[in-house]
Formats: structure tokens, C-alpha cells, sequence
């Protein structure tokens, strides 16, 4: 894999500690591009940056300076951050410190199969222990083939992210301006229609990528990785490809989930260009509920009618692995168009949003399925006589 190696530890610019020897050893050889931190708010910014990192290196003690003359302060840990970031690549603890068990099994569960912890052992020679730490992330690497067309992905959009970000600035400095403002006038919600044209530029862009598309076909030929519950795992899979949940003070969205009532839950379909001007009077919604849902999948299932999934019956939309319920992952929604839209006034929709949404474009092909529904035109059938003619 490529990528830059972050090497955390309040002691690497020290010249006589064996961390500094090792960043040099490590910056020297050429093998690793290497970046050397030494607080725990820079590695902070830095993670919030740099998005294609292939290591971290960690240490688990910083110093702290209290700032006063004979005042100490205990030292910092990375705990804390270890557990609100989720960190896609390696994280290596290599640090003398006695690091907590419970501690340790906590950050092992939030980063399964991706944190390690190693002893500092600084009686050991440099070269000794940059083996060890080699070693260490190469091991990691083999055993984890499939993780190299992440990087490459997000090597591929950080790429697409400067080149555009320099044509927008070149055509028009005011780009962001012009957008929003447009927008804005237009009673859509300027962010969201921001933000969606740019996603629209790097999509086009990086579907470009040589590199990525040659790495995702790599990828898909890799032997399968055994997982205790296949069926579980695919549908956590599908969950987080059709839903995605949303973070506090999330705009409204087309998409948006809200639940009425412990049985009633509801899909927002208003254009996402009416949102903002409507959010404050009415919205629509296509209403359905858990029970019924519940009920209707039964019924197919007694019937061995896995079909129901296609969506191959107009007057019906079926969304698989819905999130009726946080962490469950097999309950289906049955939106039946015949009576499923519905008009809310603010009083009645506010704070009903759920913290889930359905991702585009599923939530286009639920408003365009409806649409067709209940814009479909009844014509006379032909008679028996007709087709016989045709089929003469």
C-alpha cells in the first residue's frame, strides 16, 4: 500500500531517544513516508486532514506542561481520540506504558482486526525495532489485501478534490458564491445544492480513475474473507448502502425518515428544491407501517416469494434491512402507493424525524415508481380479434 506513515510520540524530535532514531531510520530508508508528530492536538488536525494515511503509529504517554514553574499534570493519552475517531488504517501501539485492559479491549472492539498494541522496548538496538515495526505493518497489509483499493480510492479523490477545486476557482473565483446564491433565490437549500454540485463533479471525475478501476476488479477477484454470519453481514452491508444515518442539525432532506408512531413511520418526497420553502407549512410524505409491513413479508415468506424484492408490482415499493429499529438489520418496509401519500403540517411532522434517510437513488426510484403509479393511464384493451390479426 502507499500512503503516508504518521508516527505519533511526544519523544520523536528528541536526537538522543530511540524514537527520534527510528523516525530517521524510518525518513532515511525511503521504504515509508514518514510524518512525525509529537502532541496530541496536532495528530488530531492532522487525522482531520490527511486522509489517505497508511499507518499510525502511537505512542501512549504524552507530557503535559502545566505552564507553571513546579506544577505537574498527569500525561495525556490517545484514549479518548481512539474512541471518537473511526481510523480506517492500522493503528500501532508502540508505547512502554502499562495501557489498561479494559481500555484495551474497548479500542479492539471499536477498530476490530486494525489496532495492535507492541512494547516500547528501548534497551533493544533501532534496528531491532524498526524490524519489528516493519515488519509489523507489512504483516498487517498482507493479511489485509482487500484494503488496498480503499486507499487508492481516497488517493483517487483527494487528487480529483484539487484538480476541480482548481478548475472552479480558474473559471470563477466566486463559484461557491454564485452557486448558493442561485440557489438561494431559487428556494432550494443552498448547502445541499452546493455540496450536490460538487459531488456531481467528482463522481464524473473519479470514475475516471485508471488506477482505481484496474484496483476495484483486483479486488473483487481477492479469495472471500470468512465472516461468522454471512447473511447478517450482507444485510449490515445493504442497511448502510441504502440508509445512512444523520448527524444533529442535518438539514430536512428528500429522504429523510420520521416515525408518527410506534407503527407509522413515513418517507419525505417533496423535492429536495421545495423542501426549504415548504419545510415550514406542509411536506409530503408516503406513509406505511411496521406492523402491516411485518405482516405482508410473513405472508410471502410462507409463500416462498423472494420475487417481492424485485419491485416488480406497480402499485408497491418493498425496502429491504429498513431501520425500524437500531441494530436490527432483517425488517422490511411495504409502502403500498395506493394509500400511502400523505400531507403533514409542521405541527404534526416536527421533531419526528428519525436519525436515518434513504440514500439517492433509492429515494429517486421510490418518488419515481410512485409518480408513475398514480400518473399511469388506463387505455382499452385490445380486442380478441385484433391481436389475432397482428399475430397473423
Amino acid at each position: 500500500m502507499e500512503g503516508v506513515i504518521l508516527y505519533a510520540d511526544d519523544h520523536v524530535f528528541h536526537s538522543e531517544r530511540i524514537e527520534n532514531k527510528l523516525f530517521r531510520k524510518f525518513n532515511l530508508e525511503g521504504k515509508f513516508s514518514i510524518l512525525p508528530i509529537d502532541n496530541l492536538s496536532i495528530l488530531e488536525k492532522t487525522v482531520a486532514s490527511v486522509s489517505t494515511y497508511r499507518a499510525l503509529i502511537l505512542d501512549w504517554n504524552f507530557k503535559q506542561d502545566s505552564g507553571e514553574a513546579g506544577v505537574s499534570i498527569p500525561d495525556a493519552t490517545p484514549y479518548n481520540f481512539l474512541k471518537s475517531n473511526k481510523i480506517f488504517s492500522l493503528i500501532y501501539v508502540y508505547s512502554q506504558a502499562d495501557i489498561p485492559q479494559e481500555q484495551k479491549e474497548e479500542l479492539e472492539k471499536l477498530h476490530p482486526n486494525k489496532i495492535f498494541f507492541a512494547i516500547k522496548e528501548t534497551d533493544k538496538s533501532v534496528d531491532t525495532e524498526h524490524k519489528k515495526i516493519s515488519d509489523g505493518i507489512e504483516g498487517f497489509e498482507n493479511r489485509n489485501q482487500h484494503l488496498k483499493t480503499p486507499f487508492i480510492w481516497s488517493q483517487a479523490i483527494n487528487t480529483s478534490v484539487q484538480n476541480i477545486f482548481n478548475e472552479l476557482e480558474n473559471a470563477d473565483p466566486n463559484w461557491i458564491k454564485e452557486i448558493y446564491s442561485t440557489a438561494t433565490k431559487d428556494g432550494a437549500e443552498a448547502n445541499i445544492e452546493v455540496i450536490g454540485v460538487f459531488q456531481n463533479l467528482l463522481n464524473e471525475s473519479i470514475v475516471q480513475n485508471s488506477n482505481l478501476t484496474k484496483s476495484l476488479a483486483v479486488s473483487a477477484a481477492l479469495p472471500e474473507i470468512a465472516v461468522a454470519n454471512k447473511e447478517e453481514s450482507l444485510a449490515k452491508l445493504y442497511n448502510r448502502i441504502y440508509y445512512t444515518q444523520l448527524i444533529k442539525d442535518a438539514p430536512i432532506m428528500t429522504g429523510d425518515i420520521f416515525k408518527f408512531s410506534d407503527d407509522e413511520f413515513a418517507i419525505l418526497i417533496t423535492p429536495e428544491c421545495d423542501v426549504n420553502a415548504k419545510k415550514d407549512s406542509t411536506l409530503e410524505f408516503l406513509l406505511f407501517s411496521k406492523s402491516v409491513s411485518a405482516e405482508f413479508i410473513a405472508d410471502r415468506k410462507k409463500k416462498n416469494d423472494v420475487k417481492i424484492y424485485n419491485n416488480d408490482t406497480i402499485s408497491r415499493h418493498i425496502l429491504p434491512s429498513f431501520p425500524f429499529e437500531k441494530g436490527i438489520f432483517n425488517l422490511s418496509a411495504n409502502i403500498d402507493f395506493k394509500q400511502a401519500f400523505i400531507v403533514k403540517t409542521k405541527a404534526d411532522f416536527e421533531s419526528k424525524r428519525t436519525d436515518y434517510k434513504l440514500n439517492s437513488p433509492f429515494i429517486y426510484q421510490v418518488r419515481q415508481r410512485y409518480l408513475s403509479f398514480i400518473g399511469r393511464v388506463g387505455v382499452p384493451a385490445i380486442p380478441p380479434s385484433l391481436r389475432a390479426f397482428n399475430l397473423k
